[in-house]
């Protein structure tokens, strides 16, 4: 079963391997990327925007952590420099013994003075044998410890720089998000303004239908009109349009006043 199972899976890999390298695969990518967009924009505004505020938060829940971490290196730090002060005194005083001591050496006889006491030759050497040696090996480390020391306080630094700048990047997304969350509203609020505008586009339509009936009535009482004109004659049409003339003048002299012309005095 599970030899089954192994040359199954390993030949899902093999043929994902293939797929991804033809133009299948390119296809694949391709549904992959837009689906993944797709969904991206059915995602509302206000709720990426929550999203993204909730991330920033981690983020500086996850600066609390950074700082402990920095300060435990700063702690660290300072206790290799005090190590490294001590062992460095050390190692001055253990070059100091060996200097006087072959100085010491230096006379002839069976004893010498070291440090205001008188020693067998044979032990001042053997001491500052020893002692020499001692001073190597300890000078060695103390070059390791000033290396480590420069690399540490390097990093340090680095990591106190990245504090202050993650912070900074931070209250600047925040204010970008802030300004965005504004926005969003100003074009919510745009939306909603704009569907409740007046539509007066079906007046404008009307009115144009009015007119087009307008003219079709104008042109077929012109048309009749003509057809009267036609019928009639023109001294009759003539007779009748004085007569319609005569009728509006009684009319109008009856509301208003006949229009009598003023007489001239005769000089």
């Amino acid at each position: 079963m599970c030899k089954k199972l192994l040359i199954a899976a390993i030949a899902i890999a093999v043929g994902v391997g293939v797929v991804s390298g033809t133009k299948l695969g390119s296809h694949i990518r391709l549904k992959w990327h837009k689906a993944q967009t797709w969904v991206e924009e059915q995602i509302p505004l206000e709720t990426e925007i929550e999203r993204l505020r909730m991330e920033l938060k981690q983020l500086g829940n996850d600066d609390a952590r950074n700082y402990d971490q920095v300060a435990r290196q700063q702690y660290d730090l300072n206790k290799r420099r005090e190590k490294l002060t001590k062992d460095t005194a050390a190692l001055e005083k253990l070059a100091n013994d060996v200097r006087e001591m072959r100085a010491a050496l230096t006379e002839e006889g069976q004893f010498v003075a070291f440090n205001g006491t008188r020693y067998k030759r044979a032990e001042v050497e053997e001491q500052q044998r020893l002692d020499g040696a001692k001073y190597l090996a300890d000078r060695e480390a103390v070059k390791a410890d000033e290396e480590t020391l420069k690399i540490l306080e390097q990093t340090l630094d680095g990591n106190k720089a990245k504090l202050k700048n993650l912070e900074v990047t931070r209250k600047k997304m925040e204010t970008r998000l802030a300004l965005l969350e504004k926005e969003l509203a100003r074009q919510h609020a745009l939306a909603l303004q704009n569907k409740f505008n007046v539509d007066d586009s079906g007046y404008a339509r009307i009115n144009q239908d009015i007119n087009k009936v307008e003219d079709r009535i104008g042109v077929m009482k012109t048309k009749t009109e003509l057809v009267g004109e036609s019928s009639k004659g023109p001294i009759r049409t003539t007779e009748v349009k004085k007569n319609a003339v005569d009728k509006q003048e009684e009319a109008l002299n009856a509301i208003f006043g006949p229009i009598e012309p003023k007489k001239v005095a005769n000089k």
